[in-house]
């Protein structure tokens, strides 16, 4: 991929040039703000060849960086070498901060470009504060990336699934009235759900959309009016459908939301999580409603447990502990009897037991399987160049997870 790097840059200055912008930012996240995108907006990979979970870029006219945390500090820096793009570590005393290194590298009447799809509210409104005091502009209207990211995967059209009452401990109805009750002591009309984990709660529904994380692409609109669900048509079974519309839920094409946002009616109070909804959602909101701002409720009522969660998830530990019990009893074996065993084979092995649990549907992180020296490394990622042998003594790291549909 590095060998391509200069190229997807060259065409990013290009399509900038022709946009206006003079700086282009390139966040990790989608248009959900989620921590771990599809592959479709995997952006940030796929322009500067750094695929750890977090990191930023931007590139000017003559300039382009990578701002990560310490997590990534020695990975980044083997995969940007030769890319033309600087590391930027973050919190460390020298590093500016992209504001900072945009105001000093830009100049009044010049702007700065980004997919407001894939950027917060809140982060939009605080950059284009700081911008403003310089008589920069910040563009969030436009994609870059479209145009110049030829073979680029499409929006996941999984099929998804129903995480059923007698694990959620609650019925889709149960969850909305506690939502639009939230929204009434809130002074609030209506709630927009952008956020993917908020979405699957509310609505009882888990998918694959995302590698780690049961959820899937969808957004949620709640009031007393009306309930609706925005996702691909594609991506649900004709019993789910028939199953959300008897819970008194509308379904609507994913595309359609900035649509139905922007004909909300005039004085409608719209509750916005400014740091879960993106900057182009909330632009659709005609300016004649009202914005209420605060924590989602819907973060709120799923951060506390109901029985059947509880329940849920300390079966899942039981599962997992047998998982992981199994595992280092093979482990011990192999290595007493002479069979080699190395850290991707170990990270498939516990993956393979841990699938043979009831319930399982996915790791919940890549499994970080690193032995000596390779402990050392932070969030370390066997590959197979990097990939050794595990022997009886020395220390192994191994740091890894399941989702199961009770638990995580």
């Amino acid at each position: 991929m590095k060998t391509n790097i200069p190229q997807r840059l060259a065409a990013l200055r290009e399509a900038m040039r022709q946009q206006h912008v003079d700086a282009y930012i390139i966040p990790s996240s989608d248009p959900h703000l989620s921590e771990y995108p599809a592959d479709r907006w995997k952006s940030r990979a796929w322009i500067s060849g750094f695929d750890g979970s977090a990191g930023t870029v931007v590139v000017t006219a003559d300039k382009a960086g990578l701002w990560t945390d310490s997590r990534y500090f020695l990975q980044a820096e083997a995969q940007l070498k030769g890319s033309g793009i600087d590391l930027y570590k973050m919190k460390l005393p020298e590093t500016p901060s992209i504001p900072d290194f945009l105001l000093a590298n830009l100049h009044q009447g010049q702007a700065v470009g980004l997919d407001g799809l894939c950027y917060s509210a809140e982060e939009a409104r605080d950059l284009e504060a700081v911008l403003a005091k310089q008589g920069v502009r910040l563009d969030s209207s436009t994609d870059l990336m479209e145009g110049i990211w030829n073979d680029r995967p499409a929006i996941p059209s999984n099929k998804i699934f129903r995480m059923p009452t007698e694990l959620s401990g609650a019925s889709v109805n149960d969850k909305l009235d506690q939502l639009n009750n939230q929204l009434r002591q809130a002074g609030a009309d209506c709630l927009i759900l952008a956020a993917l984990d908020e979405v699957a709660w509310t609505f009882n529904i888990r998918g694959t959309d995302v590698t780690y994380n049961p959820v899937a692409v969808a957004y949620g609109f709640v009031s007393e009016e009306e309930n609706v669900l925005f996702i691909q048509p594609e991506k649900l079974t004709a019993e789910v459908a028939e199953e959300l519309k008897k819970e008194g839920v509308i379904l609507a094409d994913y595309s359609r939301v900035d649509y139905y946002l922007a004909h909300l009616p005039a004085g409608k109070r719209v509750f916005v999580d400014m740091s879960k909804t993106n900057v182009a959602l909330y632009n659709a909101i005609p300016k004649s409603c009202v914005i209420v701002e605060g924590i989602s409720p819907a973060n709120h009522l799923k951060s506390v447990k109901n029985a059947t969660e509880i329940k849920g998830y300390r079966n899942a530990m039981v599962k997992d502990g047998i998982a992981l019990t199994k595992f280092y009893r093979w482990l011990e074996q192999q290595l007493a009897t002479g069979q080699k065993v190395t850290e991707i084979s170990a990270a498939d092995k516990l993956t393979a037991l841990r699938a043979e649990q009831p319930q399982y549907i996915m790791d919940s992180f890549a499994t970080i399987c690193g032995y000596a020296a390779h402990g050392a490394i932070v969030h370390y990622s066997a590959t197979p160049e990097t990939d050794v042998e595990i022997r009886s003594e020395g220390l192994l790291l191994i740091d890894s997870g399941a989702q199961y549909l009770d638990g995580t």
